[in-house]
């Protein structure tokens, strides 16, 4: 016997100016089998203030274009950033819970960084610039 779970999500499109219900079907092993339209509801004048306007802007994402290689890494970790030009870069690397084990400070375009001390697992790499921050997941191999 199949069971099913059934998960209704609410789409707001602020583009479009309406949300858009949809619900999905899950067999017992949790992959989805069904997506199916549930409803469609026009966004009224007062849900207008709960989307956050959208604000074009000049400036360039000095983060926009990293490179984080080899992806799993034994020992040296490689962090290229190609917008950076004179500013620097942090770079903290964090356990899956969080807590920053290895910290990187005053970062270039071309990065070399040494984790041959951490232990084999899985790990969060952070990196910050003026207030930008890009995530990744980094795995680490014996």
């Amino acid at each position: 016997m199949t069971k099913f779970l059934a998960l209704i999500v609410t789409l707001a499109i602020a583009s479009t100016g309406y949300s858009q219900t949809v619900g999905f079907t899950y067999d017992a092993s949790g992959n989805r089998i069904a997506r199916f339209q549930v409803k469609e509801v026009k966004q009224s004048v007062a849900d207008t203030t709960l989307l956050p306007e959208f604000k074009p802007t000049n400036e360039v994402e000095l983060l926009s274009e990293v490179t984080v290689y080899p992806n799993p890494v034994k020992q040296n970790l490689h962090l290229d950033i190609t917008r950076l030009g004179d500013a620097t870069a942090t770079a903290h690397l964090c356990d899956i819970s969080g807590r920053p084990v290895l910290s990187f400070a005053n970062l270039t375009a071309a990065n070399i960084l040494g984790v041959e001390s951490l232990a084999p697992g899985t790990y969060i790499l952070r990196v910050e610039c003026k207030g930008e921050r890009r995530v990744w997941k980094i795995v680490i191999s014996e």
